[in-house]
């Protein structure tokens, strides 16, 4: 009996990715929504928050290992993350300035941050803060959006 033998190469390349999720978000398809409730007065900051056990969280998984930056636009109506502001939609010329912040104590204000991947999801909590206004803003609804870009 003749034998004759060779190799069998098995090989899989595994590619860095991230993905983005918004996991139980109230309005969901791929939108995260920090809501600031509804008040006829701002007399004490509002402050909210989402990703810390909240509805409409952010999580991003990206393979273990991975160093990837999330980057947080300066929303549609500010020239710079420092002044973010919603607008209003009848009085579009007025403006409520508020910030989001990477921490509970709201003193660093989101822009880019940094992450290692665990291959997991990983929550990221936004703390949110309206600052008082005096006087009081006309009655309207005020909003803003920020894009969030993931980069690896």
């Amino acid at each position: 009996m003749n034998q004759d033998t060779g190799s069998l190469d098995v090989r899989l390349i595994v590619e860095e990715a991230c993905e983005i999720s918004w996991p139980g978000s109230t309005i969901g398809g791929g939108d995260a929504e920090l809501d600031f409730g509804t008040t006829s007065r701002i007399d004490a900051a509002i402050d909210r928050e989402i990703g810390t056990g909240t509805v409409g969280g952010i999580e991003i998984r990206c393979n273990a290992g991975t160093t990837y930056d999330v980057a947080f636009g300066t929303g549609e109506n500010s020239a710079n993350v420092d002044n973010r502001a919603m607008r209003g939609a009848v009085n579009t010329a007025q403006l409520i300035p508020y910030q989001i912040y990477s921490d509970a104590a709201r003193t660093n204000v989101l822009s880019t941050i940094s992450v290692t991947a665990n291959g997991a999801y990983q929550p990221l909590p936004i703390y949110g803060r309206v600052p008082p206004l005096t006087p009081a803003p006309p009655a309207d609804r005020y909003t803003d959006n920020v894009i969030v870009t993931v980069s690896f």
